[in-house]
């Protein structure tokens, strides 16, 4: 995935800094595509995806979440999500942040901090 438009923190949580990420191509004016992304950095300054919110190619490039906090063998592109624009999706994942970041914990342990 190209680089973000803007990023932000949201909060410390569980030892962990997580951070939305909006990108919007062309250009805001002109929206093509889009993606908004929660995630959190390991020490090491690699990007960790909680979850991303697109309308990537597949399925006709419809809006739909990338769960990254789901276990590797689980589907986790969810189509049924009420969701029409990059600023909906931006706030749908500052509304459901933190259920995520429980999740992905749950699911992956700690082993991706440091």
């Amino acid at each position: 995935m190209a680089g973000f438009d803007y990023t932000y923190e949201i909060q410390e949580y569980r030892q962990r800094t997580y951070q939305i990420g909006v990108r919007v191509d062309p250009s805001f004016n002109t929206v093509e595509s889009f993606a908004v992304v929660l995630f959190f950095r390991r020490a090491d300054g690699e990007r960790v995806t909680v979850a991303k919110v697109d309308n990537a190619e597949h399925d006709e490039g419809r809006i739909h979440i990338d769960r990254h906090y789901r276990e590797q063998s689980a589907e986790t592109k969810d189509f049924d999500i009420d969701v029409t624009s990059w600023e909906e999706a931006e706030e749908y994942l500052l509304e459901r942040w933190r259920r995520y970041a429980d999740r992905y914990e749950e699911t992956h342990g700690t082993s991706h901090v440091e």
